[in-house]
């Protein structure tokens, strides 16, 4: 009998603390989000980093305009460049198949726009793993889009790293992997 009682009274404990729990989360009117244009610059600058991570090339390389400008300076050295989105999916292709998986993980992600131009900016923290190591380049995105047919395209992305975390290394063995996959 006492088990059963022991039982019941977890069971009424249970339902009483979900219940207070269930209370505390009632839906509470949410803060204004910015308009439509606004809310379709986001999508398309938060879609490249998850199209790269899953291998569709195809659809990052929508997000594009005919000739953009990539920064990534803080991370490789040199100097920014202009090409192709087609010239930039090689790039990509030429190292990220090379990793056993990576997450480009954004937030903060937040956009401006003024007519048909918009700049974006998000915190990235980019995980690139080859056999359990990992290698972390940290930092802050910002692109520049013009709307070009009805599109918004991204002119100009930039990565401005902040930290570094794991074996930079990775990233010469992830180009060896690639690019010997790519010879098969």
């Amino acid at each position: 009998m006492k088990v059963i009682h022991s039982l019941s009274t977890l069971a009424a404990a249970a339902l009483i603390t979900g219940a207070a729990h269930a209370s505390s989360n009632v839906a509470k009117p949410l803060a204004p989000v910015g308009d439509a244009e606004t809310s379709k610059v986001i999508s398309v600058v938060s879609s490249i980093p998850l199209a790269v991570d899953l291998a569709r090339y195809d659809l990052a390389e929508r997000a594009f305009a005919p000739k953009i400008v990539i920064d990534y300076t803080s991370l490789w050295g040199g100097q920014p460049n202009t090409m192709t989105p087609a010239e930039l999916m090689t790039a990509w292709r030429g190292i990220v198949p090379g990793f056993t998986a990576t997450w480009h993980e954004l937030s903060n992600v937040k956009a401006q726009v003024q007519g048909d131009r918009a700049t974006a900016s998000a915190f990235v923290d980019g995980r690139h793993w080859i056999d359990g190591k990992l290698w972390r380049p940290v930092g802050n995105y910002a692109w520049q889009l013009q709307k070009i047919d009805g599109q918004w395209k991204v002119t100009h992305m930039s990565f401005a790293m902040t930290q570094e975390i794991g074996d930079r290394g990775l990233a010469t063995l992830a180009m060896e992997r690639a690019k010997a996959a790519s010879v098969r």
